[in-house]
């Protein structure tokens, strides 16, 4: 997340100062911004140079300061800038960032590697934003290649996997001698990183702008590839498309499975009123997840009539619930949203559940409803303690387990607000997903 929501240049004959403003609601739920500690301070001043670096290479900057509205937070003299000059003998161009752009298509688009990006542009995360300018270090750029271990958690695919750690599907394929994209929990694997972990470009490609009533998995069809391609040749990380975005579509020499043979010990299931994906999946002693993947399902919606093949009990897909998850999920839904409708509480759930997936926050529900930004808390009831002595009831825990399992009616949504009681211009900006009971929900 960019810190700074605004500068200004105040030039003298002394020199030029840099004035920043600091995002005040970079912790969406949090007070006033207050005092910071020495810690928050050093933290502060980094993102202040790196930001001017990149902003304003050429300028003789004199000093920074940075601003909390009207309260100034910290000064940096010139004595403790380094040089913004890039040293002649390393090639370097630069790239403004577009709506779609991730490091790693912009990594392969230029010959580089998502590390080679971050330590030019001294990133601490694969979070980038629309207009943020992105310094490309020159060709040739090596990175040594090298390997780590991960074990796969609840809710993990090679996809998110992939994303998280800058590779790609097929390379942790690759590297595991993996014939299928099938995982189990608590399974080691391999993550190749460096120069081996970038697929090729493929020549062949079409371009698609999303209109109206898109989905990847119509797109997809439509093209005659699968979603993964997609997400892939334009490093998505989530199903969410925007109207109007740029697609890359692979065609011809894109690998698409061939149809298998449907195991003996999966079975069809036809959908009758009343029927939700979640008591087909409790009926079944599978998840909402399973049968989405297996249905090739984009949202929760059924329809009367319609045949649904019934995953294998047993395989990786039916996910081990862990109860202590359950009980901390039921606890905030308790916290936000008793008194709101079921599905309002499952939606609170299921953007906690979005959260873990996505790579820009932690990837445990606890770690999760306790994350700091920049020292204040994500979530209001973890910053006032009321999530400690929350008392969830039979309703909020079904909606813990059933948002756990897969259920989401926010389609993705990352972000929830009551517009009656918080009042941000961050979360105000940010995309509307859908609306239940008193809270909105926006990715």
């Amino acid at each position: 997340m960019r810190p700074f929501m605004n500068y200004k240049i105040i030039e003298s004959e002394d020199g030029i100062e840099v004035v920043l403003y600091l995002d005040q609601n970079l912790s969406e739920f949090s007070d006033d911004l207050g005092t910071i500690s020495k810690a928050n301070e050093t933290t502060i001043k980094q993102d202040a140079v790196s930001f001017v670096k990149k902003m304003f290479p050429t300028l003789k900057v004199k000093s920074i300061k940075v601003m909390a509205g009207a309260m100034l937070l910290t000064s940096i003299g010139l004595a403790s800038l380094p040089s913004f000059q890039a040293s002649a003998a390393e090639p370097i161009s630069s790239y403004t960032v577009s709506a779609g752009d991730t490091l790693y298509n912009i990594a392969q688009r230029n010959s580089t590697t998502v590390d080679a990006l971050k330590q030019a542009n001294q990133l601490t995360s694969n979070v980038i934003h629309i207009g943020d300018t992105i310094i490309i270090p020159g060709e040739n750029v090596s990175t040594p290649t090298q390997t780590t271990t991960y074990r796969v958690v609840s809710g993990d695919t090679l996809y998110s996997i992939a994303s998280r750690h800058g590779t790609t599907v097929d390379a942790i394929k690759s590297a595991n001698n993996l014939s299928s994209n099938l995982l189990q929990i608590g399974q080691t694997l391999t993550i190749p990183s460096g120069g081996e972990t970038t697929a090729p470009i493929q020549n062949n490609t079409t371009t698609h702008y999303v209109v109206s009533g898109d989905t990847l998995y119509s797109i997809a069809k439509n093209h005659n590839t699968t979603v993964d391609a997609i997400k892939n040749a334009n490093g998505l990380t989530s199903n969410i498309l925007n109207i109007g975005q740029k697609l890359t579509i692979p065609t011809s020499g894109t690998a698409t499975p061939a149809p298998t043979a449907k195991p003996s010990n999966q079975t069809t299931y036809r959908v009758v009123s009343g029927d939700t994906l979640y008591s087909i999946a409790t009926r079944y002693g599978t998840s909402v997840n399973a049968l989405k993947q297996t249905n090739n399902l984009t949202s929760n919606v059924l329809t009367i009539g319609q045949n649904l093949t019934i995953p294998a009990t047993g395989t990786s897909s039916s996910a081990v619930i862990n109860q202590e998850d359950v009980e901390w999920l039921a606890k905030m839904i308790w916290s936000e949203g008793r008194g709101e409708p079921l599905e309002g509480q499952i939606a609170i759930g299921a953007v906690i559940m979005n959260r873990v997936k996505s790579p820009l926050f932690p990837n445990t529900v606890k770690e999760v409803l306790f994350e700091k930004s920049y020292g204040y808390y994500q979530f209001t009831p973890a910053q006032t303690g009321i999530i400690h002595v929350a008392t969830p009831n039979a309703q909020n825990k079904e909606a813990a387990l059933r948002a756990i399992n897969g259920e989401d009616p926010t389609n993705g949504a990352l972000f929830f607000y009551n517009p009656q009681k918080a009042s941000s211009p961050y979360l105000e900006s940010r995309t509307v997903s859908t609306v239940i009971g008193n809270h909105t929900f926006s990715f």
